[in-house]
């Protein structure tokens, strides 16, 4: 029992090490791009579904906070003030799966060939999910979330808040409610500050939850199961139906395991070494809007009806989205050759590279601007 809790714990040490400095770096890249990047004029131009409208929406969404909670909250601000439905979504798909931070540890555990997979997979869902909400969305729907939304304001109670993790309850003011007029650099470092503050204490708790998860899994679950569970060498089955079972699993396991945003990158290098198809691992990267929490939040906002829609939507996205990555990646050669040398946190000792530079100097950068971001939103 011992030597399992301690070989648990070695393997969370390492794997909060290989990620550390990409984490650090990207929260405050990204704190830093919202701060100095205006967004009150991009989210006035969200009123219609163009071409432009939703790559602006992805854009926005791409430099806002990578926290799924958040990123709900910012989707019906952005409905409040009039920006589409498919927008929205657009907004909420790009904030949780086309930030910094994200493509960042993607790469440090997984590879280049993930992180092409998640921008392309990203703006393939985009595309897939823009497409049905205009064409199925009917507008009794609508409507009837539009109610809800009136009626939430109406009483001034924001029931979401209800179903978060409690480090994510303030997730809504993570997003600046008015901007100061032509503040100088040091007030909008300050501000950036904030941001990576609120950032780190909204998803820092599922980071962890996806870090202590992933270290149980990788040492009590045997290969075994997971190659059973993924169809891993069933080469007699059709190759169709073994992708779109890696993908149904995928999502199902993200629904279930209530890890969202950067937290389940993790999970997914253990589900990538445990066998699961290349499309899998992206299938479950992108469930974090489709988690039980998520849902619940989506409830709250719009409505029953409007939740099983927006479930729908997402999961069929998700689901083709899979499988167009599973056949094109395989047709133009960019799939991964092995799923054993996808995880790229095997070396369980100390070694002296550039991840252990990077580190010392980024933990300490980052503890000061964590600790300058608490004092600013104090102020």
């Amino acid at each position: 029992m011992i030597s399992i809790i301690l070989k648990i714990l070695s393997g969370l040490f390492f794997m909060i090490w290989d990620i550390y400095w990409g984490l650090a770096f990207g929260f405050i890249l990204s704190s830093l791009v919202r701060a100095f990047a205006s967004t009150e004029k991009i989210s006035s131009k969200l009123g219609k579904d163009t071409v432009a409208s939703t790559a602006l929406s992805t854009f926005f969404g791409a430099v806002s906070s990578s926290c799924s909670y958040a990123a709900a909250s910012m989707a019906r601000t952005l409905l409040i003030k009039g920006a589409t439905w498919s927008n929205a979504v657009s907004f909420m798909v790009a904030s949780t799966n086309l930030v910094f931070e994200i493509f960042i540890v993607i790469v440090s555990l997984l590879g280049w060939s993930f992180f092409g997979g998640e921008v392309i997979g990203g703006l393939f869902f985009i595309i897939v999910s823009a497409i049905l909400i205009n064409r199925f969305f009917p507008p009794k729907v609508k409507d009837e979330a539009k109610e809800n939304i009136r009626h939430n304001e109406h009483s001034g109670h924001d029931h979401s808040h209800e179903h978060q993790p409690a480090a994510t309850k303030s997730c809504c003011h993570s997003m600046p409610q008015k901007e100061v007029a032509k503040p100088g650099i040091l007030e909008r470092l300050k501000t950036a500050s904030g941001h990576f503050y609120m950032d780190v204490t909204m998803v820092g708790k599922d980071i962890a939850i996806g870090l202590v998860i992933a270290s149980i899994l990788m040492v009590l679950v045997p290969d075994s199961f997971w190659q059973g569970l993924f169809l891993t060498g069933h080469t007699s089955m059709p190759h169709f139906l073994v992708l779109s079972w890696n993908a149904i699993v995928g999502i199902f396991i993200a629904v279930i395991a209530f890890v969202c945003s950067v937290g389940n990158i993790v999970m997914a290098a253990v589900l990538w070494q445990g066998g699961i198809s290349f499309g899998g691992v992206i299938a479950f990267i992108l469930s974090d809007l489709v988690t039980v929490p998520m849902l619940l939040v989506f409830k709250s906002y719009y409505g029953g009806k409007t939740m099983w829609y927006l479930l729908v939507f997402l999961v069929i996205s998700i689901f083709l989205t899979s499988l167009f990555l599973d056949y094109s990646f395989a047709a133009l050669h960019w799939l991964p050759k092995s799923n054993s040398s996808g995880m790229q946190m095997g070396a369980q000792h100390f070694v002296w590279n550039y991840n252990t530079w990077l580190n010392l100097i980024f933990i300490p950068v980052s503890l000061w601007y964590f600790f300058l971001g608490r004092k600013s939103m104090k102020m």
